[in-house]
């Protein structure tokens, strides 16, 4: 028996039809005897509530800064309503899931991470984690209870207390720890997209490198390849890129060491 883990975005969780394909495609992965983990970010809801809030919102180069404030934002919705909406909806399509956080049973511990240099200048993004270490204990137990675990991206420092953490290196860390054999990172586009716009089923490092240089590799399927890339080398079995619609028809790009 196998596990797989699909990382979704808050974008997704609030998207109904896509939700639904995904909870068909764990149901076929689990009548074919595979088990499956969920692990989320909540982007969109934490940006609603800042409004609502009248929070500001503070990104550099894609990463969130996470103050008092923003903290306190992530435990509403990444540790609450996010959580909730996602183990709800498997629970109307007939799969039993269980939402926890990184927080939760020693999934995780972590520690503040250090300022970052961005553009040549040093950045420091709060109370934001690195992970040191994950004890897989918890999530072995809901899977033998035939569980699907729903995990939020939270973390925690003996130090600092709640931490955010960025959902991609969280992520490739839990499908580390589960020796999965497969990553989904599921994303807005059907799948990477060459110069053209046509779906590419199966990219290499190679393929990557010349995307970057001829300039159809842009923006944010940027991040996305780097951290596909990097899961590979730290020894992710496979990394698939796709939308909710690509992966319940078995498509999406396939990224090959």
């Amino acid at each position: 028996m196998s596990t797989i883990l699909v990382k979704l975005s808050g974008n997704i969780i609030a998207d109904t039809n896509a939700l639904g394909k995904l909870a068909e495609f764990i149901h076929e992965r689990r009548t074919s005897g595979d088990q499956a983990v969920l692990v989320h970010g909540g982007g969109k809801q934490i940006n609603e509530l800042s409004q609502r809030l009248d929070l500001p919102v503070h990104q550099v180069a894609g990463r969130r800064i996470t103050d008092e404030n923003s903290r306190e934002v992530l435990l509403y919705t990444v540790g609450g309503r996010a959580n909730r909406e996602l183990v709800a909806f498997l629970r109307g399509n007939d799969i039993s899931s269980v939402g926890v956080s990184g927080v939760d049973g020693e999934l995780t511990t972590a520690f503040r991470r250090p300022p970052l240099e961005i553009d040549g200048e040093p950045v420091d993004f709060g109370l934001v984690g690195e992970i040191a270490s994950v004890d897989r204990t918890l999530i072995e137990h809901l899977l033998k209870g035939g569980y699907v675990p729903v995990i939020g991206c939270l973390t925690w420092s003996p130090e600092e207390g709640i931490l955010n953490i960025n959902a991609d290196t969280f992520s490739i860390r839990i499908a580390l720890a589960l020796q999965a054999s497969e990553l989904i990172m599921l994303m807005d586009p059907p799948a990477v997209l060459d110069g053209e716009g046509k779906p590419i089923a199966e990219l290499r490092h190679a393929d990557w490198q010349r995307g970057l240089e001829e300039g159809w590799i842009t923006d944010g399927m940027k991040p996305k390849l780097q951290t596909a890339f990097e899961a590979l080398d730290k020894g992710v079995a496979s990394v698939i890129l796709a939308n909710a619609d690509t992966l319940a028809a078995g498509g999406g790009t396939r990224i090959q060491p």
